[in-house]
């Protein structure tokens, strides 16, 4: 039995585009699908998910730069929500590459750091991700600082929210 509405059942079209390659927010969204399922088949060659390299590498990137890296101030940082900052750093411990304390100063905060062998899979995974955009955005190589500047300018209207 065929299940398909007529026309006068699906009502009309509201939306401000009259199609969806008109919308903003669906070609980022479609444009990031496409991006980080190029990372993911790669890092998947290293064992490590998309969300642990960012994690380890942002993390490894503060902790070079002398500041206390706090799973708050990771997920400040990356603009993850701080629970699944939580969660990913306990695998990213469980696998030895990262580090949890309790800070001297106040009990309540967790310090990070990454392990000798999460560095080691940081310098394995960066060229590799860097491989992967220079392919991925090779079509805007000469507009990439202004769609950089653009990536910032919608980065800064935006606010990091805990759900």
């Amino acid at each position: 039995m065929n299940q398909r509405l007529e026309q006068n059942q699906l009502g009309e079209w509201k939306s401000n585009f009259n199609d969806p390659k008109d919308s903003s927010g669906f070609l980022l969204w479609q444009v990031t699908q496409a991006w980080q399922r190029m990372i993911t088949r790669e890092l998947n060659k290293i064992n490590l998910t998309h969300t642990q390299f960012v994690l380890l590498t942002a993390c490894k990137f503060l902790h070079l730069n002398e500041e206390v890296v706090t799973q708050k101030k990771l997920a400040d940082f990356t603009k993850l929500n701080i629970m699944m900052v939580s969660d990913v750093v306990r695998t990213l411990e469980t696998k030895g590459f990262m580090c949890r304390s309790k800070n001297p100063l106040d009990k309540r905060e967790i310090i990070l750091s990454p392990t000798e062998e999460g560095s080691i899979k940081v310098n394995m995974a960066l060229p590799i991700v860097e491989n992967v955009d220079d392919q991925f955005f090779s079509r805007i190589k000469g507009e990439q600082q202004s769609f950089n500047k653009i990536l910032l300018s919608l980065l800064s209207l935006s606010t990091h929210v805990d759900d």
